[in-house]
């Protein structure tokens, strides 16, 4: 009932891989020597800085799409519908079990405060 995943395009793998390079260069500055890790921020800075990494740089410092009016958004949210539609039966089975389970539960300790309020 999945969906398989769509294979990104160039553009935003490397946008995607960019970002990581970044993440992974600023969590790892320990490892580096100062002036190494001070040339790869400085380059880093200057790429993002000009939009280089950017799959779309004529868009940039514009708010993202509409999620409801992008066709590969509304992919994503019709295959989180798919699962929550196939977690549905499970559900309604496991409530019905413990439905059957319990059923005389609730009337029975009724019926036993009862009698021993009587006593």
């Amino acid at each position: 009932m999945q969906t398989a995943p769509k294979r990104l395009d160039q553009k935003t793998m490397r946008e995607q891989r960019s970002l990581l390079h970044g993440m992974n260069v600023r969590g790892n500055f320990h490892v580096l020597s100062r002036p190494s890790f001070i040339a790869r921020r400085e380059a880093l800075t200057a790429a993002y800085e000009s939009g280089a990494y950017l799959k779309d740089p004529e868009r940039r410092g514009q708010p993202p799409a509409n999620p409801m009016s992008d066709p590969s958004s509304m992919d994503g949210m019709m295959g989180m519908m798919k699962n929550q539609m196939a977690m549905i039966i499970p559900n309604t089975l496991i409530m019905s079990w413990i439905n059957a389970f319990f059923s005389g539960y609730v009337i029975s300790m009724v019926q036993l405060h009862r009698e021993a309020a009587a006593l």
